[in-house]
């Protein structure tokens, strides 16, 4: 990603790089929309309550199509500088509320426990931070790191 630059929107208010998120995959929701219209046209609901007799697991099937669709309702078609993501996002309300364009403006950011819970999932969020508020919003994307701490080298 050497020398890449990136339309600003793509940062979001708290430091994230929305093209790296997986609510934003879209792709991924893709894939989920054709497999429950799939699913569905193939009446597998009633296929699992046959196959359930031999083999167990396919009483599960209510719950796979559940969880599907607790995934499903994980999509930001937007990304949240466009004016999507959680309407009660309180980072992006912070924010907003302090006329900044993103927390990297922010002398409190480092002490800041409305990041406590992104910082848990997003092990380089300050770092990001950091980047942004050197290079600019869309400037920084080439020389930022791992998005989600399972894709760290060290957390595996």
């Amino acid at each position: 990603m050497s020398g890449e630059k990136m339309n600003e929107k793509f940062t979001a208010f708290c430091g994230l790089c929305c093209v790296d998120c997986i609510p934003s995959n879209r792709d991924f929701f893709t894939l989920i929309q054709n497999l429950e219209a799939m699913i569905s046209d193939l009446e597998f609901d009633e296929y699992a309550k046959l196959k359930a007799k031999k083999n167990p697991i396919f009483e599960e099937y209510p719950t796979f199509i559940q969880l599907l669709r607790e995934i499903e309702s994980l999509k930001c078609s937007v990304p949240c500088r466009a004016g999507g993501g959680k309407p009660e996002c309180e980072v992006r309300n912070c924010v907003q509320g302090k006329s900044h364009l993103g927390c990297w403006e922010c002398i409190d950011r480092h002490a800041c426990t409305k990041l406590n819970s992104l910082r848990l999932i997003h092990p380089n969020l300050d770092y990001h931070l950091d980047l942004i508020g050197k290079y600019g919003p869309d400037n920084w994307f080439s020389k930022r790191k791992a998005h989600y701490r399972w894709q760290n080298d060290d957390s595996k």
